[in-house]
């Protein structure tokens, strides 16, 4: 939870290149990092994270940031990412859209999806990165906003910026778990309300899909969670869930298999929970056979859950 900044000028200027590029693909996802003059580069980020949403704030000269097709297949980062310009003039361009965003104005983008950021001018940018797992949205909602101009100033959008601006001062300490989980809701659902705000009402069939998902992250620890129990809590068959889940990302055991992924991820790197073997983090997102939950983690991340805790300095 604890406020992280990187600046450029902690290095030889020799090495800032290098270290500028790796530090926005750390701090937000793997991206093509191109600024005007590489002869020249400056630039500072501040990075924390609540709950699995992750708060940055960047500055620095003009520059070109890309990701490509290539570095969405390569990268399992699945982020509805906002971005609010404090500074400077930015194209955005993703989904066959392009939009111009300057001080006060933001746009939503997908990292999922390959999108382009060229700066006019030096910038400056409020961004958080929501797990769109988290996110009771269909692929549709999500995709009919990326690269469209909101209006931090007026309406729904307006909502946003002193939002962000509380994070940047509220993350700085530790909160409690709980807290954490509540603030990141609470992200999720200014998400939700941007995005529909652009887009018609969800059909009913959606609906169905957003409380399955809210049911599923509700109960992610409960190791009898099925499509099953999910269909029941609904009101719905099983058959008729499946259904509706045929035109999402994943199914209805995949989602569950991967927020509880996710969730196991995201605590083996948490130092408060340190204490807890590796087998324990397992059971507490309803994985309790240690050899099922280390083959599913290797299988979704590459290495195996010890390893991931070792990288972390856990």
């Amino acid at each position: 939870m604890s406020l992280v900044t990187v600046d450029t000028a902690q290095v030889l200027e020799s090495d800032r290149l290098d270290f500028w590029r790796s530090t926005v693909c750390d701090k937000f996802v793997t991206l093509d990092v191109a600024p005007s003059d590489r002869s020249a580069v400056s630039g500072r980020v501040t990075a924390a994270s609540v709950g699995g949403t992750h708060i940055r704030r960047i500055s620095s000269v003009p520059h070109r940031f890309e990701r490509t097709e290539r570095m969405v297949r390569a990268a399992d980062e699945d982020y509805l990412q906002v971005a609010l310009a404090r500074r400077g003039q930015t194209v955005v361009q993703q989904d066959g859209r392009e939009a111009v965003i300057g001080p006060g104005q933001f746009v939503l983008y997908d990292s999922s999806r390959p999108f382009r950021f060229v700066t006019r001018d030096s910038f400056e940018y409020s961004v958080c990165l929501h797990p769109k797992g988290a996110l009771p949205l269909s692929r549709s909602e999500m995709a009919a906003v990326t690269a469209v101009a909101f209006d931090g100033r007026r309406g729904v959008g307006a909502l946003l910026p002193p939002i962000l601006s509380s994070l940047d001062r509220a993350v700085g300490g530790e909160l409690p778990r709980s807290v954490q989980e509540a603030v990141a809701h609470t992200i999720g659902d200014l998400f939700v309300a941007l995005v529909r705000s652009q887009v018609p009402e969800v059909a009913p069939d959606n609906l169905h899909i957003a409380r399955a998902r809210a049911f599923i992250r509700r109960h992610l620890g409960d190791r009898d969670l099925s499509p099953a129990a999910v269909a029941s809590a609904c009101a719905i068959s099983t058959s008729y869930l499946n259904k509706l889940f045929a035109s999402e990302e994943r199914t209805v055991a995949g989602v569950i298999r991967e927020e509880r992924l996710q969730g196991a991820w995201n605590d083996l790197r948490r130092p408060e929970l340190a204490h807890l073997g590796v087998a324990a983090i397992g059971v507490r997102w309803g994985i309790p056979d240690p050899a099922v939950f280390s083959r599913a983690f290797r299988a979704r991340f590459g290495v195996p859950p010890s390893v991931h805790r070792a990288a972390s300095g856990r």
